[in-house]
């Protein structure tokens, strides 16, 4: 563990003691607070993938593209831009996106632990441009119009 994931596990014990729970927490409970708050294999929390989503939302008209965006992770960049979309055509609510976002870190995180890397940010392929000119249909059109 990093020690701002450590840090964050003490902050949660801390919280959870100020509340009125037992001090120390059993193994489960402290397994469970790790989980929590300690973030996987990136070292993220769905509410640091939250964070970085709205701050991507409220400061993204100062930059250009999202590509310029300074973001605090790589993955980010692409978790950020699948919830925008899918948050936008299937018009999730707020507690929809929360787990959304839950779903895409896990999913990011098991690419990880089988062996992939994260892709560096860089501008999507353009879709192919339509071809100039007739296409083959329209000559074979063309050819039959032709021979009659």
């Amino acid at each position: 563990m990093t020690s701002d994931q450590i840090t964050r596990v003490c902050n949660a014990c801390i919280e959870r003691c100020e509340a009125g729970s037992t001090w120390p927490p059993d193994f489960a409970e402290f397994i469970a607070l790790v989980a929590e708050v300690g973030g996987g294999l990136v070292g993220l929390t769905v509410r640091d993938v939250i964070a970085e989503y709205k701050r991507w939302k409220s400061e993204s008209w100062r930059y250009g593209t999202s590509e310029q965006f300074p973001w605090r992770h790589p993955v980010l960049y692409h978790i950020c831009v699948e919830m925008r979309r899918e948050g936008v055509e299937r018009r999730l609510t707020q507690p929809e996106m929360d787990k959304l976002a839950g779903v895409k870190l896990a999913r990011w995180e098991k690419k990880l632990a089988s062996g992939f890397s994260v892709p560096p940010i860089r501008r999507q392929i353009a879709a192919p441009k339509a071809p100039e000119g007739p296409t083959p249909a329209m000559q074979m059109a063309a050819g039959k119009r032709y021979v009659e």
